[in-house]
């Protein structure tokens, strides 16, 4: 478990690091839009698409860190949860690798 919590701390570490770039990117279209202002040509559409990207990378942000949040207080249930998928990845390979080997024709020498 220790090694799940080192994660999630480092998570949370690249997602301070991507709300400081959202915000730094938000305020870079907020001032250029407005030293842009009354100028052409204004180029001013570019800096409403950085905000839009920015406005994006925050409500993405909100979505991880819920994720992490829930990874870190129900820790038993994800555990159990990844270990189901994991086990039903595995027998559907198998499956697969099964299902492929039947079809095949041997040669006759």
């Amino acid at each position: 478990m220790p090694a799940l919590f080192t994660a999630v701390g480092l998570f949370n570490i690249f997602v301070g690091l991507m709300l400081v770039a959202a915000f730094l990117l938000w305020g870079a279209g907020i001032i250029i839009w407005s030293i842009r202002l009354g100028v052409w040509p204004s180029y001013r559409d570019e800096t409403f698409e950085y905000m839009r990207w920015a406005i994006a990378i925050l409500f993405v942000l909100i979505v991880l860190l819920a994720v992490a949040k829930y990874v870190q207080n129900h820790t038993p249930l994800v555990m159990f949860g990844l270990g189901v998928v994991f086990v039903l990845i595995v027998i559907f390979a198998v499956m697969h690798r099964i299902a492929n080997q039947g079809g095949k024709e041997r040669k006759e020498e």
